[in-house]
């Protein structure tokens, strides 16, 4: 039956209080050392060492390095996992206050409810003079014209849903297309429509807001150029 040796001759650590011979200290847990333990184990090594014959404390010097590596990751990854958590915070409460909103986004085309109306907008060319938007029936015909005075960035519209007569167009679909007269000549513009927010969808894993809306759908915020 062979016996473990406890010495100095087969552990250089006998004697300094800690027993490396067992895997498991009885009644104390596991055995796996942290940076505290090392730092204990080095100064205790420095303290009763053989001035004439020093151990090498390179080993312990790059466990402490490797320590402080990992040390330093956890502490980044601790820091990135709240500032995730303030992100799907942040993007749940910006999602919340958009539904029932109406957002601004590109598009040629809206529904019209029976006595209702139709919001949108014109990106207004530099150097702009006058707008013409033109509202047509999903036949294409001519149904309303309206000049608007320009505005910078975004020229805003509303239809009320009349005719050309004055008469109430009836409920549908309807196509908006632009010109605007820049130095004297015309040319087309991009046209916008607001929809309305419906409901919001978050993706659980890059926190990203999809706002849903009846008439196109799902949008992102990217998608947006402008709230009401």
């Amino acid at each position: 039956m062979s016996t473990v040796q406890n010495d100095k001759a087969t552990n250089p650590y006998a004697g300094l209080g800690f027993d490396t011979t067992r895997p498991e200290a009885k009644g104390k847990g596991d055995s796996t050392l942290d940076q505290q333990d090392f730092l204990m184990l080095l100064t205790t090594q420095l303290k009763n060492q053989d001035p004439t014959k020093p151990l090498d404390s390179t080993q312990f010097v790059a466990q402490l390095a490797q320590f402080s590596q990992v040390s330093g990751v956890q502490e980044m990854n601790a820091s990135l996992a709240a500032l995730t958590a303030g992100m799907k915070s942040s993007a749940v409460l910006d999602g919340a206050a958009l539904v029932g909103r109406y957002v601004l986004l590109e598009g040629d085309s809206a529904p019209l409810a029976r006595d209702g109306t139709i919001v949108g907008g014109v990106t207004t060319p530099k150097g702009a003079s006058s707008i013409t938007v033109n509202v047509r029936n999903a036949g294409g015909e001519l149904v309303r014209t309206m000049q608007l005075a320009p505005t910078e960035g975004t020229t805003l519209f509303s239809w009320d849903g009349l005719t050309a007569d004055g008469t109430a167009a009836p409920a549908g679909q309807y196509r908006i297309d632009a010109t605007a007269t820049v130095s004297g000549a015309n040319q087309a513009a991009d046209t916008l429509v607001a929809d309305l927010v419906a409901s919001v969808s978050m993706d659980p894993r890059t926190y990203a807001l999809t706002l849903n809306t009846p008439s196109a759908g799902p949008v992102t915020l990217a998608d947006v150029r402008q709230v009401f």
